[in-house]
């Protein structure tokens, strides 16, 4: 059911990869200790689905509004981390660019996701908090390169779904939205690298 998401963002059990044992940040969160907002918003939108006997290709549209959220809430914090603590001035300065144009495709996001009569995340999903907090854990420079790691590699599968999707997207609004920002995000993507490139010169 879920290969789409599998396939194109960031694998649930990736973040737990990053980060095993370590606490949730908290203050990430707006849900209780037990909450995920992320499979919150899936299983909410797909017992809509069931209801509706909608199509897989709706669902997958569906997936798309969660998970592009979800990346994108993860790269709002991490934008602020950057700006806040990172040793180069190129990764404070991304992380300060960064910033804004997710706050701004969050926006689109939402509008977008409510027209729809679908549920997107309000807060980071419990796999999205343990990787901020091993981001913000790191010392030195280290929180440089850890952290622009980690923006490349969600970017990447940001830029790779927003393509599929302005293609294969079954709702009119839904692809649109996709070729709208595909470009954005991929010269998002492109100075991700930058500085991910200046961050992995650091001692």
């Amino acid at each position: 059911m879920h290969h789409f998401l599998h396939s194109t963002f960031l694998p649930r059990r990736f973040f737990w990869q990053l980060a095993v044992a370590l606490p949730l940040l908290g203050s990430c969160s707006g849900n209780g200790s037990n909450a995920d907002a992320v499979d919150n918003a899936m299983a909410q939108n797909e017992k809509k689905i069931d209801t509706a006997d909608i199509t897989k290709k709706q669902q997958a549209d569906a997936e798309f509004l969660v998970k592009s959220t979800s990346n994108a809430l993860l790269e709002v914090e991490l934008g602020k981390l950057a700006q806040a603590r990172a040793t180069s001035p190129a990764v404070r300065s991304y992380g300060a660019r960064l910033v804004p144009q997710r706050l701004e495709l969050l926006g689109t996001l939402r509008t977008l996701a409510a027209a729809k009569g679908l549920t997107v995340p309000a807060a980071l999903g419990g796999d999205e908090q343990q990787a901020y907090h091993e981001a913000s854990t790191q010392p030195g420079t280290q929180l440089d390169k850890y952290l622009m790691a980690l923006l490349v590699k969600a970017q990447k599968q940001d830029e790779d779904a927003f393509d599929d999707m302005s293609d294969d997207g079954y709702d009119g609004d839904i692809r649109g939205f996709a070729a709208k920002f595909h470009g954005p995000v991929q010269e998002q993507l492109d100075a991700a690298k930058d500085a991910a490139d200046v961050a992995d010169k650091l001692p």
